[in-house]
């Protein structure tokens, strides 16, 4: 496991330091509002799980809108640490001139809590989606690596709150970026919790996209999640 972090931090490191070193930049600020919503399907069967991830991102732009996205599925829990989900979502995302694309969505996913102690824990989401836009019929597939880590603060109902997510383009249609490492997030915050299942996780987000014709867009911003998980 040890290995597999320091190859992705790595990775994410060369590509990173590769495609800013040549790349055009506009940048913008950002509001995030999303959320994560778990639970057993039935409570006979609470090993089957349902999943639901709304998020809405909005840009300080002349359009205002960035993304609008709704994921939904269904998983079974594995482990009490290990769970795959399969789903269906879909994007409305509209770019920095205006352009609005529809995207139809299948994904799988893993959620996996690699370690928790008294004093941090990593958790770490997998999750591979095979996008299709409405105008066009090439189907895109990319990899999508989230590594979490929450250190709680003693005696308190609060932990600090980070996490990092690589974009990682399989095919190159004409609608997505020509890029392998096409994008990321990075998440520092407070995460608060608000009862035992559920955390509210507010901080500063910075996104960095890797377009078409050497063009990087980066917005940094405002980040709000609600967690559920039952």
């Amino acid at each position: 496991m040890r290995l597999r972090v320091q190859w992705t931090l790595r990775l994410l490191l060369v590509y990173f330091v590769y495609q800013t070193a040549y790349a055009e930049t506009q940048s913008y600020g950002s509001f995030w509002l999303t959320g994560t919503f778990i639970g057993p399907v039935a409570q006979n069967h609470e090993k089957w799980k349902y999943y639901f991830e709304p998020r809405l991102i909005v840009l300080n732009n002349r359009y205002g809108l960035s993304e609008l996205h709704f994921y939904y599925g269904t998983g079974y829990q594995l482990t009490p640490k290990f769970t795959p989900y399969i789903g269906a979502a879909y994007f409305l995302s509209e770019n920095t001139e205006g352009l609005a694309s529809h995207e139809n969505v299948i994904w799988q996913q893993f959620l996996w809590d690699i370690t928790k102690t008294d004093f941090f824990k990593i958790s770490n989401r997998s999750r591979l989606e095979e996008r299709k836009n409405t105008l066009h019929y090439e189907w895109a597939t990319r990899l999508r690596e989230q590594i979490t880590l929450k250190i709680p603060v003693q005696n308190t109902k609060y932990s600090l709150a980070t996490f990092d997510e690589g974009f990682f383009n399989f095919n190159h249609p004409l609608w997505v970026s020509d890029k392998f490492f096409a994008q990321n997030r990075f998440f520092f915050g407070i995460s608060r919790e608000m009862s035992k299942a559920a955390t509210l996780d507010i901080g500063y987000i910075n996104q960095i996209k890797f377009e078409r014709q050497n063009l990087k867009i980066s917005d940094n911003g405002l980040y709000i999640k609600m967690n559920v998980s039952q």
